[in-house]
């Protein structure tokens, strides 16, 4: 009985491998002919083909590359013309030195004491001025109007500003304040008396 069930289920192993070797090759039988009805391609036809796929290329490359002028400059043209990144970068102005022409404005709450007459309080402009020995003074205007000097003295220390012109005024003690200047050529201090009200 043994042998029989051997037998039987070799029978059967045999027919079904048979079975789905035949479905399995039957597959494969037009491989011999895949290339029949293909086209013929030209040189020139291959070559346009090659042109379309590296100009597709081409492109997704350019949209990445405004993608990231995108993200670095925040949108381009979308705030101000000048921030196009495809604009030419233009140059900056040199740096002027502060002379007659070029006061730098002040704001004097009280009243003050220079060249013996009292100011009123209110905005000035100031200026530096050089005499011909060379002394430095900070004048005091008012629109055109010249309202005193005083004697500065020069310094290296730039008074924490940040920026290169610049006047600022600054509590020095009860009767006294002092008036930083600071300019492209030089950096100076004056000590004022002031009348408080």
């Amino acid at each position: 009985m043994a042998k029989k069930f051997l037998i039987l289920t070799l029978f059967i192993f045999f027919s079904i491998s048979v079975a789905y070797s035949d479905d399995f090759f039957d597959s494969y039988v037009g491989v011999d002919n895949a290339w029949d009805g293909q086209k013929a391609i030209t040189n020139k036809e291959f070559e346009e083909a090659i042109k379309v796929i590296e100009g597709n290329k081409k492109q997704k490359e350019e949209k990445k590359r405004k993608k990231k002028i995108k993200k670095i400059s925040g949108g381009g043209t979308s705030l101000h013309n000048a921030l196009d990144p495809q604009s030419e970068i233009l140059s900056q102005d040199e740096l002027k030195s502060t002379n007659k022409t070029e006061g730098q404005l002040l704001n004097i709450p009280v009243k003050i004491i220079v060249d013996n007459t009292v100011l009123e309080s209110g905005f000035y402009n100031v200026y530096m001025e050089k005499d011909e020995t060379n002394n430095i003074y900070l004048a005091f205007y008012q629109a055109h109007t010249f309202m005193g000097r005083v004697p500065a003295y020069v310094t290296d220390d730039d008074f924490d500003s940040k920026s290169i012109n610049f006047v600022k005024l600054l509590p020095y003690n009860e009767n006294f304040l002092k008036i930083v200047f600071g300019s492209l050529d030089v950096n100076a201090y004056v000590f004022v008396q002031y009348i408080d009200e």
